[in-house]
């Protein structure tokens, strides 16, 4: 806490409070007002955020501000996994370098670890989609969190990432597991961003199945959720799996795949579109 002092300090002078005012009920004035000088450095982390309470400010955005307006390296590598959409070359192998580049500073990192194994195990998919190498990639992961009896956020963000490269059974063992646990975390952060992944993840296992029905399914529950949460990117990449799935099913797609891919094509995701009429052109059943 070498310079959270001098932060609090900023943000209740930007503020316009006085020192009584943030410190009141807490501790003493002269405590507080040596925690500001930098001279009372023992304080306890639960005075800091009840500080931080007063001052109306989340102990993440403290942290933020406290690195200079950046976040710390490995906040970043996390939030680049947990928001990661789907899975372009160029964006896993930067992910890859980054968390080389944080392992080497910091070794025995176990989620950075993880989260590197998972870019790998995505990377062979997106050059070879060879999804045998990828899940023997990655089953280390799933062998590991399957054998613990809770799991934490970041547990089910793995999950999340590596449950396609599984046969169906696996897959829908892995997503029925982690919703025993996702449901702790209801109304938190993006959680439902997370749910909807799920749902997307698994339709596309069983799209490639040929359980059309399933998948649908499984679809439209996430469209309802990514509209409830205005996921747009999602909501396409949705669009285009149901056309696939109603063509396999009706022989007609009754516009969807249209409706995804110029979705996709005004939010200028060129990659993913080209990506999704690769998907496309492998899914399809001619009848």
């Amino acid at each position: 806490m070498n310079n959270y002092g001098q932060v609090v300090k900023d943000i209740r002078v930007g503020k316009g409070y006085s020192q009584q005012y943030v410190s009141e009920k807490i501790c003493s004035q002269g405590n507080y007002s040596k925690f500001e000088k930098g001279e009372n450095r023992e304080i306890k982390y639960s005075i800091l955020k009840e500080f931080l309470g007063r001052l109306e400010m989340s102990y993440e955005e403290f942290e933020y501000i406290s690195n200079n307006y950046e976040m710390h390296e490995r906040q970043r590598i996390m939030k680049r996994f947990y928001n990661q959409t789907y899975n372009s070359e160029n964006a896993l192998l930067q992910m890859i370098e980054e968390c080389a580049a944080y392992l080497r500073q910091n070794p025995n990192d176990n989620l950075i670890i993880n989260i590197q194994t998972v870019m790998e195990g995505m990377l062979i998919l997106a050059r070879s989609s060879d999804f045998v190498m990828a899940s023997k990639t990655l089953s280390p992961i799933w062998k590991d969190l399957s054998q613990r009896n809770t799991l934490y956020l970041a547990d089910i963000y793995l999950l999340n990432a590596i449950l396609f490269v599984f046969p169906i059974p696996t897959a829908t063992e892995i997503k029925e597991f982690a919703f025993r646990h996702i449901d702790k975390y209801n109304g938190f952060q993006n959680i439902n961003k997370l749910k909807i992944n799920f749902l997307i993840n698994l339709s596309l296992i069983n799209i490639k199945g040929k359980d059309f029905e399933t998948a649908l399914h499984l679809l439209n529950d996430a469209i309802s959720a990514c509209k409830s949460e205005q996921l747009f990117i999602n909501l396409s990449i949705c669009y285009v799996r149901k056309g696939v799935c109603l063509n396999n099913l009706n022989g007609a797609d009754e516009g969807f795949i249209n409706k995804g891919l110029t979705l996709l094509q005004h939010l200028e995701q060129e990659e993913l579109v080209k990506m999704l009429e690769k998907e496309i052109k492998n899914n399809l059943i001619v009848k």
